[in-house]
């Protein structure tokens, strides 16, 4: 739920005005009113993307906001690793128009498991940043590795690590919103499960549309009903040495890492708002999302429901 707070002035002035209960009121309803129609959204058959070697390749559109726009559907879309795409999956992408992508990925990652989309198309605008690692993502090595390894303590450090996450990720995503206010769409970004840095930036993007957080968490969680990333670890450990090293850990001390906890999500979010006063304050002070540019973001990714 939101933090809501309110001055003392701000409490006398609703204890003694008799229009400002309606008022509060229809703000409820229609904040109600979003959450209750995003569960039916979150299910719609457009949402997942069927791709033969795609990862969590889902479209964001469908989610209606607090104030009735909803966000357009073919616009802005979120993915796992694109290393697995066939002939046939870079020709649906074709066919969705995406000419703009954001990879999120580090060199490694990116060396490992090339796009073959971007390379079948000169013409679409293909982004990276030349970074190593995530910060935070050692210290989960350590844990993983160490002698009294549990699922307590994986849990704990993927909390930890999500409260830097934003800030460590902080130089893409102002890439991305910049794309997005130059209407640089469809836009498709993406990290390797689809999940961590994807999952923020997806939350960051629904959080300035104006997306209730019920739905934003909601939205991150599905990755756990639409990926078997047990399945994708054991698949992938053959040939990749980062899959290969979690496989031989017991299962239940990496499944928290696989997961897509909604206390994940909220641990960035409230870590933000602890530094910044609110998500907005984030994307404008640390992004350079500045009024204008969001004003664009909301005119080029909503449309009136």
């Amino acid at each position: 739920m939101r933090r809501i707070t309110l001055s003392l002035a701000a409490l006398l002035l609703v204890a003694g005005c008799k229009e400002a209960a309606p008022v509060q009121a229809d703000v409820a309803a229609k904040a109600e009113t979003a959450v209750d129609y995003n569960q039916a959204a979150l299910k719609d058959p457009r949402r997942l993307i069927d791709l033969e070697g795609g990862v969590n390749f889902r479209d964001l559109g469908g989610y209606r906001t607090d104030d009735g726009k909803m966000v357009k559907w073919q616009t802005i879309y979120r993915s796992g690793t694109p290393g697995g795409l066939t002939q046939a999956d870079v020709k649906k992408l074709s066919d969705l128009g995406i000419r703009t992508v954001c990879d999120l990925r580090t060199n490694e990652e990116r060396a490992h498991e090339p796009n073959p989309y971007v390379a079948a198309h000169s013409d679409v605008t293909y982004w990276t940043r030349d970074y190593v690692n995530s910060t935070g993502s050692g210290d989960l090595g350590k844990v993983l590795r160490g002698d009294d390894v549990s699922a307590g303590k994986t849990r704990a450090m993927m909390l930890q690590l999500y409260t830097t996450l934003p800030e460590d990720q902080a130089d893409s995503y102002a890439q991305m919103f910049r794309f997005l206010a130059e209407g640089k769409t469809p836009l498709a970004f993406n990290c390797t499960a689809g999940k961590d840095r994807a999952g923020t930036a997806a939350a960051l993007i629904l959080t300035l549309l104006g997306v209730p957080r019920e739905t934003v968490l909601a939205d991150y969680a599905l990755s756990d009903k639409l990926v078997d990333y047990k399945g994708q670890m054991e698949k992938g450990a053959k040939d990749n040495p980062a899959y290969a090293a979690l496989a031989k850990v017991p299962f239940e001390v990496v499944e928290p890492l696989l997961k897509s906890d909604p206390a994940y999500l909220s641990a960035a979010l409230d870590a933000l708002t602890d530094k910044y006063g609110s998500i907005d304050a984030f994307i404008e002070k640390r992004l350079g999302v500045t009024p204008e540019m969001r004003d664009r973001v909301r005119a080029n990714l909503l449309v009136g429901a």
